[in-house]
Order: C-alpha cells, then sequence, then structure tokens
C-alpha cells in the first residue's frame, strides 16, 4: 500500500495559513500533490521540503494511534488523501479545528465506511452503518477493531510501519546499549526510533543470520566504504556497547564514536533499511536531507541503492534534497520539484508536468538547471 496522492491545509482560509498542494492547472489551484513509489523532493531551502516529510509522518503517527491531536504543535489543519492498496483505492479526509476533529471520512473502492459528521460508521458483521461515538480529540480509525472494521487495518499498518530518516541528525550515533543480553529478539521493534539503530543491528544478527551483516556490508561496499566485519563492542570509559567496523585498510576496528558523520549515517541507514526489507515491515520511508554529510558521489551512490532495493518491493521511498550534484546525477522521473508561493508549496512532477519534463530533455542543460531556471514552470514556450 502507498501513498497516492495528498493535499493538506494548515489554517486554511486564515492570514497564516500554508498547504501542499500539485501542480495548478491555469488560475486553478488545490490539485492533488501526486505521489509515486519512489520519490525525490527538491527544492530550494526554506521551501517545504521538511515540511513535507513532516506533514506525512504526522499523519501516520495520528492513523497509527502513536499520537493525539493534543500532541501536536499545531492543532488545526485537514488532509484529503488517496491510498492504492494492491489496486484498492481508499479515501481518507481528516480535518480538526483546536485539537478537535471537525470531519473525518473514509471511503474504500467508492463505498463509505466512515463519516463523523454524521456519527456513521460501517459493522461488517451488521452489515450497516451503526451510529457511533468517539472523544472530538480522538480520530475514529484509531477504533481499531479487525472483526467489525477490518477495512481499518491497511490504514493502521501503513502509519505504524511508515519510517523517517533525518539524515543530517545523529541517527543514533550518541546512542548505546547498556545490556546486549536484555535485548529481547522476539519483541517487535519500533523502526520509528531511528536512534535505537545498535539495538536494531542485534536483533538483525539473530534474525537473519545468513543474510543481514552480508547484504549491509555489500551495501556500504558500494558506497566506497569497505568493511570486513560490523560488530558491537564496549565502548572505552563509559562501559556500554555500540557498533563498530573493521574496515579493510585499518588495522583495528572503528567504534560509533570514533567514526565520520557520513559513514555513521549512511551505515545506520542501511542497518536500519535492510532490517526493514528483510522483517517485511515496511509501508513508507520518509528520508530528510538524503546524503548529508557525504560528498556527491557518495550521496548519489546510496540514493542509487536504496532506488535498487525497494523498485520491486511495496515499499514507498520519499526522499528530500536541495544538493545540486544530487540533482544532477538522479533522473528526473524521480523528481517532485516545489514552487513557494506565499501560503504554498506547489509540487510539479512527471505525473502532473509530464510535457514540460520530457521537452527538458532535448534541452542539453543539467537537471539542476531544469530546477535554477525555473523551467518546471515555464518549460520552452514561455522562455521564449
Amino acid at each position: 500500500m502507498f501513498l497516492k496522492a495528498l493535499k493538506f491545509y494548515r489554517f486554511k482560509g486564515e492570514p497564516n495559513g500554508w498547504s501542499l498542494e500539485g501542480r495548478p492547472k491555469g488560475n486553478e489551484y488545490n490539485q492533488w500533490l501526486t505521489l509515486t513509489g519512489i520519490n525525490l523532493v527538491v527544492g530550494k531551502n526554506a521551501s517545504g521540503k521538511s515540511k513535507t516529510i513532516t506533514v506525512i509522518r504526522q499523519i501516520a503517527d495520528l492513523i497509527s494511534g502513536d499520537k493525539k491531536l493534543s500532541d501536536l504543535r499545531y492543532g488545526t489543519s485537514e488532509y484529503q488523501m488517496e491510498f492504492d492498496d494492491n489496486g484498492k483505492k481508499i479515501e481518507y479526509y481528516l480535518s480538526f479545528k483546536d485539537f478537535k476533529v471537525v470531519q473525518e471520512t473514509l471511503i474504500v473502492d467508492g463505498s463509505e465506511k466512515l463519516n463523523r459528521e454524521q456519527s456513521k460508521l460501517f459493522y461488517e458483521k451488521a452489515n450497516d452503518f451503526l451510529s457511533f461515538k468517539t472523544d472530538s480529540g480522538i480520530i475514529a480509525l484509531t477504533r481499531r477493531d479487525s472483526e467489525q472494521q477490518p477495512f481499518f487495518e491497511s490504514l493502521y499498518q501503513w502509519g505504524k510501519n511508515l519510517n523517517q530518516y533525518n539524515f543530517g541528525s545523529q541517527l543514533g550515533q550518541n546512542m548505546f546499549l547498556r545490556d546486549i543480553n536484555a535485548i529481547k529478539v522476539d519483541e517487535e521493534t519500533s523502526l520509528k526510533d531511528t536512534n535505537k539503530v545498535a539495538e536494531v543491528f542485534v536483533k538483525g544478527q539473530n534474525r537473519f543470520p545468513d543474510t543481514f551483516l552480508n547484504l549491509i556490508i555489500s551495501d556500504m561496499a558500494r558506497i566506497a566504504y569497505k568493511i570486513k566485519n560490523i560488530t558491537t563492542i564496549s565502548i572505552k570509559f563509559i562501559s556500554v556497547f555500540g557498533l563498530a567496523v573493521d574496515e579493510s585498510d585499518l588495522s583495528d576496528v572503528t567504534d560509533q564514536t570514533e567514526m565520520s558523520q557520513g559513514m555513521f549515517r549512511a551505515l545506520s541507514l542501511l542497518i536500519q533499511l535492510n532490517y526493514s526489507i528483510l522483517s517485511k515491515s515496511p509501508s513508507c520511508i520518509l528520508i530528510d536531507d538524503i546524503g548529508e554529510g557525504l560528498d556527491y558521489e557518495r550521496a548519489k551512490n546510496l540514493i542509487d541503492l536504496i532506488i535498487e532495493k525497494v523498485k520491486d518491493t511495496n515499499i514507498q521511498v520519499i526522499m528530500t534534497t536541495n544538493d545540486r550534484f544530487i540533482m544532477n546525477k538522479i533522473p528526473l522521473e524521480f523528481w517532485s520539484v516545489i514552487q513557494r508561493l506565499p501560503g504554498k508549496a506547489l509540487f510539479y512532477n512527471y505525473q502532473n508536468s509530464k510535457e514540460t519534463f520530457d521537452e527538458f530533455k532535448y534541452s542539453g542543460l543539467s537537471n539542476f538547471d531544469f530546477f535554477e531556471t525555473q523551467f518546471f514552470i515555464t518549460g520552452f514556450e514561455k522562455e521564449e
């Protein structure tokens, strides 16, 4: 299941309002931001790249019950979403004001299953709508009953299994294990906490002893980090355990406190990504500032690797960057380019601007020029 289309509004109609939308049609706004399996969101600083990631993460946390409306920073927003669930169309709408639900609807393949405004919820065993009431600060999708409302389950799993990696952050480099033996391999691991990379590594070794470690070593080699082994060791002076790598050209191991930020970020991401794929758990992976801290060749190779690893899976990837070198290396077919207007972030991609994207192939210019000159908006005709 993946997120196919999205519209988002914060403080809609108010002076401080802000929205995520697709490319306008003429003078008509309020269009869908369309997404595919692999997406690279590009834009200038402060254009809305990280906000886009945050908006998607926020609704995932609400749907899964990991957060309540009262936990949010802003209490007035509206979501319109379309999902593709193995060919089944799921439409979900949620609006809330001052941290209280105003409306919530769910439609599956054209059949309404939930209408919060009318207090209607479909019950499978009764084969009918029954009246229901839920606290105004709680969304109805968190009322999970797999027998009566099985149509909630795919959305719940999407929200629960969505992972977000802020590549410019520590990604667990400053987090350690007190006791390796205390880790319960059979317990479910929440991959939403990306600081627990050492714990994920230990569980991956135990759950997938024949593949996990070799995959990570092979993946690190693809981005020019030649490693013979990865393990957990006692970190000097602080009586905790952390990750360590045995690099081919060094005589001693390097623990996570001594690794460069770029190397550790790549290692952390690949440990968690491989664990996700092997455990068949992820639905959507969000990566903000992909490649931050890596030289551009390594960053490009990392993105190529991610695309290759998820291309034939049911995992959706949404990455962001404003690095010109990365943009020049990644095909435009994966791009969603942000045009920032007052109170709006408008997205142009191959789905809503196919003619313009195709035209650019014959320009002889670099991918970065497509972005920098705003060709994605004007195309050849208006440029002339």
